[in-house]
């Protein structure tokens, strides 16, 4: 089993938060890689016992139990996990996702999913505010080509603003494919 690695050290957060890996995102850049990725880290996770957390989003086309709002049949996901619905790109907003990290003393998390220029970037900027250490798996988020840039360049560019200033990342060896 590997683990994430800092500077030779292992690390893992207090929990596992999951953003957005749903059917209606089927067109994520290296899909199948960034599910490899999150799976690996799901799989981690769930080894020590640590709390794993969903987050979905909603809108028009993106209704609750609809197929466009399940996540991916290839997460490994379970029932025993925790979910919370969004309806805006910030994971905290209305979910009940701060109350439930502070009442279960979760000081630092772990963050990976979709999409990068929305969600998980709002969603790492908005915990950096509320005091929460954050871990990124940057290996186990994505996102979509936009009418300007690749889903690489995006990726690149909110990386470089990301890292060290508002997250920590953390890699895994990643699962063949």
């Amino acid at each position: 089993m590997f683990w994430g690695m800092t500077k030779g050290v292992l690390t893992m957060a207090q929990v596992l938060i999951v953003i957005d890996m749903q059917k209606a995102l089927s067109d994520l850049d290296q899909r199948e890689k960034t599910i490899a990725t999150i799976n690996s880290r799901i799989d981690q996770y769930r080894h020590l016992n640590r709390p794993i957390v969903f987050i979905q989003h909603t809108e028009p086309d993106m209704e609750v139990s609809s197929d466009n709002w399940k996540i991916f049949d290839e997460i490994h996901s379970k029932g025993t996990d925790t979910y919370f619905n969004k309806i805006k790109p910030d994971s905290f907003y209305q979910t009940g996702l701060e109350s439930y990290l502070k009442m279960n003393d979760l000081k630092s998390i772990e963050i990976c999913g979709a999409q990068v220029e929305f969600c998980v970037d709002t969603t790492i900027r908005v915990a950096f505010h509320l005091g929460f250490k954050i871990d990124l798996l940057l290996d186990g988020v994505s996102t979509m080509d936009s009418m300007s840039l690749t889903a690489s360049q995006i990726k690149a560019h909110h990386a470089s603003i990301w890292k060290n200033r508002f997250a920590k990342f953390v890699t895994v060896k990643s699962p063949l494919i």
